[in-house]
């Protein structure tokens, strides 16, 4: 895949020939846009710390957070990717990968279950219920990871990036917080089956949404609470 730039931005361009459910662009998240995305709102925000979900291999949106110099607290539940990214980041001193799930392993089995994965949008398998049961049925060190990290009343930017079936649980979890109102709220995969629903969630309740270019990612300042209608 081509790189095309697009108002000075640079983004993966769209592989016409893959299947429409199937997602189409770089894995890793560390796009200049980005970067400069995520650098803005750490200084505009003080941010005390960055929490994230979804580690993956470490390269992409956790070594852009790792740059800024805040602590990074970052939640991966595959072993071999946490294996990765570990050793991918060992010279970030501010950075700890924790081998955890992000919720309770029930709960994030309860809400594969009942998903029907028949909205309008991209998706990583034709059998997602099991492709993503795989994903999230690992031994860990630590369930319910994000609520330990994230369920506080400290500065943070929280940026969920889990596994795509599991990604509305995760946010569904976290809008239930009470300190959610100090918080900057970082989704990616906003055109996938991953974030599509939180991104409507929060605009349909007034929230001020802001959207990459490519609709790639999204951020919300939850301390501005909602529009006025």
């Amino acid at each position: 895949m081509q790189p095309t730039t697009i108002n000075n931005f640079v983004r993966t361009e769209f592989n016409e020939e893959a299947p429409s459910n199937r997602i189409k662009y770089d894995i890793n998240l560390n796009s200049k846009e980005f970067e400069l995305v995520v650098n803005d709102l750490v200084l505009d925000f003080d941010i005390d710390e960055v929490v994230e979900t979804g580690t993956f291999n470490g390269l992409g949106s956790t070594s852009v957070f790792a740059k800024t110099g805040k602590y990074v607290f970052t939640i991966e539940c595959n072993k071999n990717n946490f294996e990765t990214a570990t050793k991918n980041l060992e010279q970030y001193q501010n950075v700890c990968v924790i081998h955890g799930l992000s919720l309770q392993r029930e709960i994030l089995i309860k809400h594969l279950i009942h998903q029907e994965f028949d909205i309008d949008t991209t998706y990583d398998s034709d059998y997602p219920k099991s492709f993503y049961m795989r994903e999230i049925n690992q031994q860990v060190v630590l369930e319910n990871a994000l609520d330990v990290l994230a369920n506080n009343d400290r500065r943070q930017l929280v940026f969920l990036d889990s596994a795509g079936g599991v990604g509305y649980a995760e946010f569904l979890e976290f809008m239930n917080y009470e300190g959610k109102h100090n918080k900057i709220l970082v989704l990616d995969d906003i055109d996938h089956i991953k974030h599509k629903r939180s991104v409507e969630y929060l605009e349909i309740r007034g929230y001020q949404v802001s959207k990459s270019v490519g609709n790639r990612f999204a951020w919300c300042d939850l301390s501005k609470g909602k529009l006025r209608k």
